[in-house]
């Protein structure tokens, strides 16, 4: 068969299958919408677990932990535990704090300056804030924390580091939850679409017999139906993108007053193109695959 003819027939049948849904407006849209809730769940909570990824990490990049020295400490014992750390390969800034600047900070918050007028003399230690490399393995880093708390001219060291951990753990759960979330989505998928296509075959059965009969191949036949599957699944998956972009656009106020909260200006990020494409591809390639396990199961019944 010539390849522009038989590309021709397929073109054909799914601009006519597109044309038939479109003449039945209410039943299409209930099936397409139905498709696009179900596909708009597993990919916005994609979205969302991406953004919080990235969070995770820009603060996880931006840990630290601060070397509080002994109050008798001198301006040359922190300058040179200072300078030791910053030659360490997993250190990439050390900010020194001295005890009068420590003061000012303290004395700047309301809430403090009534016990710090009390004070006959500063009792703040020279403090270090030690900020990891870029690219610092984190047990690098903890091993740097633990060997600056044995210092002798340390007297503690703190750093909040525990929360990143629990973080990352509930993010790697949610990710897991989502793949299952995305397998029984398309289970589910692929019931409705075989099922609202195997209504349709049993509603023409007479007209499908009738060109078995006239010996019509399988191809033939299977071929109306499975473009009523595409169709239905590339509408519910451009629903679902439209759905999730809509969902972003409206969670974008409330994250942006979230990262005001921790001095940050991240914003939420939308889904880019390539996952919009992702997103169509598995809504149409669900449909397909839907209406060929309705199709070949009618078309055995029917033979």
């Amino acid at each position: 068969m010539n390849p522009l003819r038989y590309l021709g027939r397929h073109l054909d049948c799914c601009y006519s299958e597109a044309v038939r849904l479109v003449r039945q407006p209410l039943g299409s849209l209930l099936t397409v919408a139905a498709i696009g809730l179900a596909l708009a769940l597993p990919a916005g909570l994609s979205a969302v677990l991406q953004n919080m990824e990235g969070l995770a990490a820009a603060w996880g990049e931006a840990r630290s932990f601060s070397i509080y020295l002994k109050p008798n400490a001198s301006v040359a014992v922190a300058e040179q535990l200072a300078g030791d750390l910053e030659r360490n390969p997993a250190v990439g800034e050390v900010r020194r704090i001295s005890p009068g600047e420590a003061l000012a900070i303290m004395e700047g918050r309301g809430e403090f300056a009534p016990a710090i007028e009390t004070l006959e003399e500063n009792p703040l230690p020279w403090t270090l804030i030690v900020a990891p490399a870029p690219g610092a393995s984190e047990s690098e880093f903890l091993a740097l924390q633990d060997t600056a708390a044995t210092l002798e001219e340390v007297d503690q060291v703190r750093a909040d580091t525990q929360w990143l951990q629990r973080m990352s753990a509930i993010l790697a759960l949610a990710g897991q939850a989502m793949l299952l979330i995305l397998v029984m989505v398309l289970v589910a998928l692929v019931v409705i679409i075989g099922n609202t296509v195997r209504l349709e075959i049993q509603r023409q059965r007479d007209a499908v017999e009738v060109m078995s009969l006239l010996g019509a191949s399988r191809g033939y036949l299977r071929r109306p139906f499975l473009y009523q599957g595409f169709w239905y699944g590339l509408g519910g998956g451009l629903l679902a993108v439209l759905l999730v972009r809509l969902g972003l656009w409206t969670l974008g106020g409330p994250f942006a007053d979230l990262m005001a909260l921790y001095e940050s200006d991240r914003v939420l990020s939308g889904a880019s193109w390539r996952q919009d494409l992702v997103i169509l591809g598995i809504g149409a390639l669900t449909g397909w695959l839907g209406a060929w396990r309705a199709v070949a199961g009618q078309l055995r019944t029917i033979e």
